[in-house]
């Protein structure tokens, strides 16, 4: 007979193969199983019909009542799957393992003196088992155990494949657990983003009135003087209001979030600001998403560079607008250009140059200023992830 002959008829072959195919058949079959229960039973019965014994089961580990759990097996009186526990610590068949994290194995149990005969082993008969651990995450979630009625001397085959099924099950119960945690995560954050609506709206809605009212007071106070640099006060600051409410109100629109479509913001800021019927004002802006408190200092940028733009840059002529954004060696650029007379920004010591510089400064951007004779162009460079802040 060939030695290839010998090694097929060699009976310690033909069992590791049959062990080999039923843990392959397990990992396969339980891929597709989403409960964990039933993922668990289905392992017993491998485990039993793969090593010939009739009784197998898997125990969970119970801290807080300091004992194991029967949660699945094969072979057992009614009653004992789900119900029956056993003891923790070194006496204790399946206890040892959890605490030495090694396999335990006893050819006789009824006459070994190192171990404890529990009611319900003994009520079953058993006389010889094994138990291997199952870690989760490197700690022993449980322990897989094999119980014979009769005397049975199981090898380090036995519990090779043992010990090969347990690491098994101890990764597919950490795959179900990260599962169920991103399920429950994904839960939590649509439940907080549904929360944070309701509570943006709100707040929205009294900005919104508190911003009306303090115009309407603005423009009764304008109307009783008549102090014409006192009116242009006046209307600068109801002008910057106007500005204000039109970036509160394109943020409204959007759901809160983390991130904002850039381009789908800026582009109706841009269609929402007020300006004079001989100026224009057009866009072109890449989309990207931003984090939303980049987003909401741009909006405030565009308006005030748009603002001014309209108060500095035309005569009665009028002219164009330009609010572009694109993305330059990995960094967001916006520029505001006119084809006005050549404006150099706000002037300096105003309150718009304050502005515009301190909200650069908290995107971590920089300011360009381009003037020419046929106009200026103001480029805001930052990058599209700043660190921290709000």
């Amino acid at each position: 007979m060939s030695t290839k002959a010998k090694v097929a008829s060699d009976p310690d072959a033909q069992r590791l193969r049959r062990y080999s195919r039923f843990v392959l058949d397990f990992a396969l079959k339980a891929l597709d199983r989403a409960e964990l229960a039933p993922m668990l039973q289905r392992a017993t019965e491998c485990v039993s019909v793969g090593i010939d014994v009739q009784r197998v089961k898997i125990l969970r580990c119970r801290a807080e009542e300091k004992d194991l759990l029967v949660v699945a097996g094969v072979g057992w009186k009614p009653g004992v799957v789900g119900h029956a526990t056993l003891p923790l610590g070194m006496r204790s068949p399946p206890g040892r393992p959890v605490e030495t994290r090694e396999p335990v194995t006893i050819d006789d149990l009824p006459n070994d003196p190192e171990f404890d005969y529990s009611d319900l082993l003994r009520d079953h008969g058993i006389v010889s088992v094994v138990n291997v651990p199952i870690i989760v995450a490197d700690a022993v979630w449980g322990v897989l155990e094999v119980d014979s009625t009769g005397s049975r001397a199981f090898d380090e085959d036995d519990s090779n494949f043992l010990c090969g099924f347990a690491r098994i099950i101890g990764g597919l119960i950490e795959n179900r657990r990260r599962e169920e945690e991103a399920q429950a995560l994904q839960r939590d954050l649509s439940l907080e983003l549904r929360e944070r609506e309701v509570l943006f709206a709100e707040l929205h809605h009294r900005i919104a009135n508190q911003l009306h009212a303090i115009t309407g007071a603005l423009e009764i106070a304008r109307r009783r003087t008549s102090d014409a640099n006192a009116h242009a006060e006046f209307d600068k600051a109801i002008g910057r209001i106007a500005g204000i409410v039109a970036t509160n109100r394109q943020l409204s629109v959007d759901r809160v979030a983390r991130e904002i479509s850039l381009g789908a913001y800026l582009g109706r800021l841009a269609d929402g600001l007020g300006r004079p019927d001989n100026v224009q004002i057009v866009h072109t802006i890449a989309d990207t998403t931003v984090p939303l408190r980049v987003a909401v200092r741009l909006g405030f940028i565009v308006n005030e560079l748009v603002t001014n733009a309209l108060k500095h840059a035309f005569g009665s002529a009028g002219g164009r607008v330009s609010i572009t954004f694109g993305l330059v060696a990995g960094e967001g650029v916006l520029t505001v250009t006119d084809n006005g007379r050549g404006w150099q920004g706000p002037r300096p010591g105003s309150s718009g140059t304050g502005l515009v510089q301190s909200l650069i400064q908290q995107i971590g951007g920089r300011l360009e200023v381009e003037s020419r004779s046929s106009g200026t162009a103001v480029a805001v460079y930052f990058p599209l992830q700043p660190p921290g802040g709000s």
